[in-house]
């Protein structure tokens, strides 16, 4: 009987919903060209067949000054959706969502921020935005800055930190190694209410993440 039920655990825990192991949605150079991920920063790429399969195909799009965003092509591939038409030097967005679970539904949006120091605007409901100065970036949602939100910082050397935004939505670090950055927020809910893919959900969950290299 323990046996049995050592076995029901384990197979509830592998089919547990994947958004419940602090998954993100990132963009990320290889080459020269973007490519958006789906993952644990630390853990394996989700792939098609799998997961993968549960993220709707992202709408990506590439900015150029105050001109309007240029939707662009992302066809999934076997562990990620290739960004097709721009390249690491463009300011790239991608929006996407996850199958409903307990409740929920979780939207993931993700920004790729080229090289060089430049003043960003919100482009997406949940946005890491850069303001310039080398360090510091603000939390926005729905545009308006979001004050005491938790953020996990990656840098290159693989570890992680956790930051907690100002009473102006800042986040600040100090970037003093060569490589490629991750910063994401998770988890923020609002009392949104719908059906996605024919399910019924009473929250939305907003999960954020900025990448760049320096």
């Amino acid at each position: 009987m323990k046996f049995c039920l050592r076995l029901l655990l384990l197979a509830l825990l592998i089919g547990s919903p994947v958004t419940s192991l602090g998954h993100s949605v990132w963009i990320e150079p290889v080459e020269s060209q973007l490519v958006v991920r789906f993952a644990e920063p630390d853990g394996k790429y989700e792939k098609s067949p799998g997961h993968l399969d549960s993220l709707t195909l992202p709408v990506v799009f590439f900015a150029v000054g105050t001109n309007a965003p240029v939707i662009v092509d992302a066809p999934k591939k076997a562990d990620h959706f290739l960004v097709l038409g721009v390249t690491p030097t463009n300011l790239v967005c991608a929006e996407s969502t996850f199958t409903v679970r307990g409740g929920r539904k979780p939207m993931f949006y993700a920004r790729w921020q080229p090289a060089g120091l430049v003043a960003a605007t919100p482009l997406t409901t949940l946005d890491l935005v850069p303001t310039g100065n080398a360090g510091e970036v603000r939390i926005c949602l729905r545009g308006q800055p979001v004050p005491n939100v938790k953020a996990t910082l990656r840098t290159p050397d693989e570890k992680e930190s956790e930051l907690v935004a100002d009473a102006d939505g800042l986040v600040r670090f100090t970037p003093t190694q060569s490589g490629q950055y991750l910063l994401t927020v998770a988890h923020q809910r609002e009392p949104i209410a719908g059906f996605h893919g024919g399910r019924a959900y009473k929250e939305t969950s907003h999960n954020a993440a900025l990448t760049w290299k320096q």
